[in-house]
């Protein structure tokens, strides 16, 4: 009887760790892959500079460093009512007047991404502040949910971007909607 059970147990140790190892191998398997935004260090020197990073273990260039979470819009805010009709987007960027860099917007997924408007202090190629109207050649905020996503992209690379998207809600006034509205930045 006892070498019955021995054998039993045996067994089902056996099991359980062919269980165990099977287990193991598909939670390490499943782990491998990883969601996020990779961006890659430039093979050539880029045309801007950053600032210099104060840790030694940084390996990314200037040109990565300007993409990482590189554009905002500042107005319209998220989930805003808006006028519909025309709408002036404004927004903030990691670009300057030196940086070879530039923003796009898009809306309601109406492509061709349209040029926005540097208005940085550095002049035109200065993209550090930047806006955007919309007009009825491109489209216009629409009633209900619009979607508003900034494109920031720089050369040598500009595959490599950095994106962000407000949702705003467009609303009639009495049926009509004004000519123009230029919605301004919430107070900091």
């Amino acid at each position: 009887m006892f070498k019955f059970a021995a054998r039993i147990r045996r067994q089902w140790f056996v099991a359980i760790g062919f269980i165990v190892l099977i287990l193991s191998v598909m939670c390490v398997t499943n782990n491998v892959t990883i969601y996020g935004q990779i961006f890659q260090p430039s093979q050539s020197t880029p045309s801007k500079t950053a600032s210099p990073s104060t840790s030694s273990s940084n390996t990314t260039t200037a040109a990565t460093s300007f993409v990482a979470h590189g554009v905002r819009i500042t107005s319209p805010i998220k989930g805003q009512q808006v006028p519909v009709g025309i709408l002036t987007v404004t927004g903030t960027s990691k670009d300057n007047a030196t940086t070879d860099c530039q923003v796009f917007v898009i809306v309601n997924g109406v492509k061709p991404y349209q040029n926005a408007s540097a208005t940085g202090p550095g002049g035109s190629q200065d993209y550090s502040k930047w806006s955007f109207t919309l007009s009825p050649k491109y489209t216009l905020i629409k009633e209900g949910i619009n979607k508003i996503t900034a494109k920031f992209s720089c050369n040598p690379n500009p595959t490599m971007a950095s994106f962000y998207s407000v949702n705003v809600t467009g609303t009639t006034t009495g049926g009509k909607s004004p000519a123009t509205v230029s919605v301004p930045p919430p107070p900091a």
